[in-house]
């Protein structure tokens, strides 16, 4: 089973962000789901250059090698054009307003070069920009989530309604990312998670720590089948549909688990 390993200044990058103990076992789940993902993850301060604190692996496939690693760059510097097409002054406005801007559909050449060529493909991309509020509630950084929208080529291998299947789990995906970073809470999955007997609990964290169902099998000896059943179990009771979402509801515990033994730790003692 391979490894993403990211730099500890990266995690502690994360950390600060979430409020998190550096050590936290779950920032290095999480930099291993967001390097899986098809979507780009980056977080930005808010000081006017939006430098940028910590970007997942998809931007690799995206931009040009002179571009990385886009972490420790501004924005204006990993993309020029960021100001002229607006994206630079929708990011202020967040800073200010502290609400969530989306860009939909909109045409930046700048990004996908790379894993499409020369081919002239049009893309099309959704870039959200939402605010991240630290201990004193003022807005101190910002999650970027950026989506490749852009419509396929005709073809007959694959059907569209396939695509768009896709393009729905990538969004479920990131719904599950922005639940981590208190975004986008989802009593749902809160409740489900509850029905969760304590082996599909062992599941769910060796899932979320990317075991294959066979790995899973031998770490609890059991049949793969046996785990299988597991994890369509797990997926029912918390309303998903991908292993990925799996992991980030285990991120977003974990760290729960962490705040509320700290919190417990803080009182004091009567």
């Amino acid at each position: 089973m391979a490894k993403v390993q990211k730099s500890k200044s990266t995690l502690q990058a994360l950390a600060a962000v979430l409020q998190a103990s550096p050590e936290s076992d779950a920032l290095v789940i999480l930099g291993r789901l967001l390097d899986s993902l098809p979507i780009g993850f980056h977080v930005s301060d808010c000081d006017g250059a939006f430098r940028i604190l910590y970007a997942n692996r998809v931007w690799e496939r995206w931009l040009g090698r002179e571009k990385l690693p886009v972490t420790g760059k501004t924005l204006g510097e990993v993309f020029p054009t960021a100001e002229r097409v607006g994206i630079l002054k929708i990011m202020r406005e967040v800073c200010v307003t502290g609400q969530p801007k989306h860009l939909k559909g909109f045409e930046f050449r700048e990004l996908g070069l790379v894993e499409r060529g020369n081919r002239g493909d049009t893309s099309r991309w959704d870039w959200e920009i939402y605010p991240l509020s630290g201990p004193t509630g003022s807005v101190t950084h910002l999650l970027n989530v950026i989506l490749d929208v852009s419509e396929p080529r005709p073809r007959t291998s694959r059907p569209l309604t396939a695509d768009r299947q896709a393009a729905n789990r990538r969004r479920e995906e990131a719904s599950g990312v922005l639940r981590i970073f208190g975004i986008a809470p989802d009593p749902r999955a809160d409740r489900g998670g509850e029905k969760l007997s304590e082996r599909e609990y062992q599941v769910a964290e060796l899932l979320a720590m990317g075991f294959t169902n066979a790995a899973i099998g031998q770490h609890l000896q059991v049949s793969p089948a046996t785990v299988s059943s597991h994890v369509a179990h797990i997926l029912s009771k918390l309303g998903f549909r991908s292993r990925a979402q799996v992991a980030a509801w285990v991120v977003g515990r974990r760290l729960e688990r962490a705040e509320d033994r700290k919190s417990a730790d803080a009182r004091p003692s009567s």
